[in-house]
């Protein structure tokens, strides 16, 4: 049976319009956040760029104030906020699930992007990294019904639950310790001065 040749233009329109469609129904069912959780901590700029901020926001701008440049060195690329609508084991159950879908979801599309050797598609911007997730409660109490196979599911996935106690400290539930921001300065080759911060 005759084949129908495509360009390489047609192949690329076609990776691009499946990978596009793909990203949309996604976004729109499994990529939405499972029910309880929020992103109070996300901010969105005038030109559509998503920027990941904390809850010590404050804390950290008096920072920035000293420095060129202030890196994040924590590890967290997403901070979420859970209420008290949820349970804390089914909460657990639901973002873990939620965190490793979204991973897959970026190695699919991302393997989708390569119509052949020499081209890739430009994937579409998750509005998540797919990393390390901190999830912020305000009631530690709370925390306490949770079981320790949820725990171990939150572990695989590199979530871990916090109360925030300060402009500048967390409690976290899971590693069971406080921490607090500490930051590094040093000059880069252009005489400027960066910080990485990270908690402690």
């Amino acid at each position: 049976m005759f084949k129908l040749f495509k360009s390489k233009e047609q192949k690329i329109a076609d990776a691009r319009a499946e990978i596009e469609k793909t990203f949309q129904d996604f976004m729109e069912g499994e990529g939405r956040l499972p029910e309880g959780f929020s992103e109070p901590y996300i901010r969105i700029t005038s030109f559509g760029l998503v920027l990941n901020d904390t809850p010590f926001k404050a804390y950290l701008d008096t920072i920035k104030a000293d420095v060129d440049r202030l890196n994040d060195d924590t590890g967290i690329s997403d901070w979420f906020y859970l209420d008290e609508s949820v349970e804390i084991n089914a909460a657990a159950a639901a973002i873990s699930d939620w965190v490793k879908r979204y991973k897959e979801m970026e190695t699919m599309l991302g393997k989708k992007a390569c119509v052949d050797r020499k081209t890739t598609v430009r994937p579409p911007a998750f509005r998540h990294c797919g990393g390390k997730v901190m999830v912020v409660i305000d009631n530690k109490r709370r925390y306490e019904g949770i079981t320790e196979e949820s725990i171990e599911r939150c572990k695989a996935e590199e979530i871990s639950f916090c109360t925030v106690l300060s402009d500048c400290k967390l409690y976290d539930l899971i590693e069971q310790k406080e921490k607090e921001i500490t930051y590094v300065t040093y000059p880069n080759y252009h005489d400027e001065t960066y910080a990485d911060w990270s908690f402690k």
